[in-house]
C-alpha cells in the first residue's frame, strides 16, 4: 500500500491540497480522511466539490487497488448525492469497487461525519488505462 500512496501524491497533488489522508487502498477497498478546514467551506459548511472529490478519488482507489501498477484509471461517470451539511471534523470516505470488468469498474462511496452520519453518497464508473 506504502507505494500506491506515494505514487499517488506524486502524480495528483491535489490530494495533498485537500488534505486527504489515505488510510486504505487495497482488495477493492480505499478509505479516505480529510479534515474540515476553512479553505474548504462555502458559508461555513463543506464545499461540495470537496465532498465530491472525496467521493471521485475514493472510488477510483477502489478499483485502482485490483490493478495496479499494471493499470491506472480515470473516472468516465460520477454521481454524487448530499444528504447534510458538514461544518467541522474530520470525514471519512469509504468505498468498494463493486464490479471489476476488463476494462470498466464499477466503484460506490459513502462519506461519514466524525458522529458517524451519513452525509454523502457517489457512485463512479472508470476507465482502465494502461501505465507506459
Amino acid at each position: 500500500m506504502k507505494d500506491i500512496k506515494k505514487y499517488l501524491f506524486k502524480i495528483i497533488p491535489y490530494y495533498s491540497h485537500l488534505g486527504f489522508e489515505i488510510e486504505k487502498i487495497e482488495g477493492g477497498e480505499a478509505i479516505f480522511k480529510m479534515e474540515i478546514k476553512e479553505e474548504l467551506t462555502q458559508n461555513g459548511t463543506i464545499h461540495g466539490g470537496a465532498l465530491a472529490s472525496m467521493i471521485d478519488s475514493s472510488c477510483a482507489c477502489a478499483a485502482l487497488s485490483l490493478i495496479y501498477p499494471e493499470s491506472y484509471v480515470t473516472t468516465i461517470d460520477l454521481q454524487v448525492q448530499y444528504l447534510r451539511p458538514a461544518s467541522k471534523g474530520t470525514l471519512t470516505a469509504r468505498a468498494k469497487c463493486n464490479k471489476s470488468g476488463k476494462n470498466i469498474f464499477f466503484s460506490e462511496s459513502r462519506i461519514y461525519d466524525e458522529n458517524d452520519e451519513l452525509i454523502c453518497t457517489g457512485t463512479s464508473q472508470l476507465l482502465r488505462i494502461e501505465i507506459e
